[in-house]
């Protein structure tokens, strides 16, 4: 049986910090910040606290106001939940992300998504992240299989690579529509 793992944001969550951190420095800054200070607290080096606490600094505002407009990009694709649905009732469904602790968990409950996956790895609880082969291979032991077995979905092509290192096979999520036809191709009898 195919297990089919998911990415978080930008897949089933809008992304979060590239529309945010733009509004309050130069994209250069942004993504610079995205990859130290963002990287830290997805690997669980910071805490969710800090994180904000040393974006504020940057960005001259407070560190409220930061996890304000944080909070205010969270949307949960509906298409993609009833995609998932449908798919655990024939396939194992699991999720990997790299997100912090109590931002991702805090949604994962306001909407009622743990209970879509049979496992859900949290790159700040395991002090790995994507695109690290290890994170995966975390993935594959945590479920029982085999990475062949598995097809992880993000919309990073990065991360698709440090699956494919890992032995998965992937899929580059394009948005819900084309996911149903790849996925359509992949689970015809």
């Amino acid at each position: 049986m195919q297990v089919f793992v998911f990415d978080f944001f930008g897949v089933i969550c809008s992304e979060i910090a590239p529309f945010v951190l733009p509004k309050y420095m130069t994209q250069e800054q942004a993504i610079a910040y995205k990859a130290t200070i963002v990287r830290d607290a997805d690997l669980g080096a910071i805490t969710q606290a800090e994180m904000f606490e040393r974006l504020a600094k940057i960005a001259h505002a407070p560190a409220a106001e930061l996890e304000a407009e944080f909070w205010s990009y969270v949307r949960i694709d509906p298409e993609m939940v009833a995609l998932i649905e449908d798919l655990r009732n024939r396939h194992r469904v699991a999720l990997l992300t790299n997100a912090l602790t109590p931002f991702f968990r805090q949604i994962a409950a306001e909407h009622d998504l743990e209970r879509l996956f049979e496992v859900i790895l949290v790159s700040s609880e395991e002090h790995l992240a994507k695109p690290d082969p290890a994170f995966y291979r975390l993935m594959i032991e945590a479920l029982g299989v085999t990475g062949p077995d598995c097809v992880f979905i993000d919309d990073n092509a990065e991360n698709l690579e440090g699956a494919r290192v890992a032995g998965m096979r992937t899929l580059l999520f394009e948005g819900a529509a084309r996911l149903k036809q790849d996925l359509s191709a992949l689970t015809r009898p």
